[in-house]
């Protein structure tokens, strides 16, 4: 278990277990797949919330429209309902592994890249706005230099500038730092 990882139970560990975050297309089309995976999905949610296990800046990022830069005032859970899925049914939903997956092991990050970025914070201490720019750059620095090929590195470290305790305005502009990366 990382630092990001949250503790499972033995019961949410045997969930996880038939949850793949990857699956092939094969995987995809096999009868029954989705519903195994939207079962373990579900139960594994329901349990997290029942013990209050998610972070809440995890949560946060998925309940709350300020924290989702691109959603037009509206939040991820909120997205889900737009389209008509609600309640318990987003957390069957296919699209909602990726959160899923945030929750449970956070930023989408190397460990050395979030590591890197931790230290950089607690170097600083008490972070204050003249921090944020080099932050950004450090931010920027550390996309380069490991060829982040995430899907979105961007919005990986303003998950994780959220986590190590940034303010939004803060997270938002080491997001939009590491946007520039060309």
């Amino acid at each position: 278990m990382t630092k990001n990882e949250i503790e499972l139970t033995a019961e949410e560990r045997a969930l996880l277990a038939k949850i793949n975050f990857n699956p092939s297309p094969s995987d995809r089309e096999e009868h029954g797949y989705w519903n195994t995976v939207g079962g373990a999905s579900l139960g594994l949610m329901k349990s997290l919330i029942a013990r209050n296990a998610i972070p809440e800046v995890r949560t946060e990022y998925f309940s709350n429209p300020d924290f989702n830069v691109r959603g037009r005032s509206r939040s991820r859970a909120e997205i889900f309902e737009s389209h008509g899925t609600r309640g318990e049914a987003i957390f069957r939903h296919p699209n909602f592994l990726k959160y899923l997956h945030y929750f449970l092991y956070g930023p989408d990050l190397p460990t050395h890249v979030l590591q890197a970025f931790r230290q950089r914070i607690a170097d600083i201490g008490f972070v204050t706005s003249s921090d944020i720019s080099p932050l950004g750059a450090f931010a920027r620095q550390l996309t380069r230099t490991n060829r982040l090929d995430a899907s979105d590195p961007a919005e990986e470290f303003f998950k994780l500038a959220l986590e190590c305790g940034l303010e939004l305005h803060e997270a938002k502009s080491i997001r939009n730092s590491v946007k520039a990366v060309r």
